[in-house]
């Protein structure tokens, strides 16, 4: 089922309301894969080094940013800086991953 733009308000069952949230599950991992692309592409413009790979500031700017994005929204910015976090750890190692296959 696609997200169909209804308010949640609007629903008027569990079943309505599961349906529109299985939806935007779906959208946000479509837009998980589309994120990835980019980080898979990234690795090309970034030296071939841990460090330049982690790029902490990088990071640390990321997480913050994304917290303050959830904090504007009246989402928890705590867990939104963990789930920024774990997602960013992951794709650096994806990231490792790529640099030691071409690198071989």
């Amino acid at each position: 089922m696609e997200n169909d733009g209804k308010k949640a308000c609007e629903c008027k069952s569990i079943e309505e309301i599961r349906a529109q949230i299985d939806a935007i599950d779906r959208e946000l991992v479509s837009l998980f894969a589309k994120r990835f692309e980019y980080v898979k592409e990234v690795v090309k413009y970034k030296d071939k080094t841990e460090d330049a790979v982690v790029a902490i500031e990088r990071k640390e700017f990321v997480i913050g940013q994304r917290a303050d994005w959830a904090k504007e929204l009246g989402l928890d910015p705590e867990m939104f800086a963990k789930l920024f976090e774990q997602l960013i750890d992951h794709n650096i190692s994806k990231e490792m991953e790529l640099i030691k296959e071409t690198t071989k």
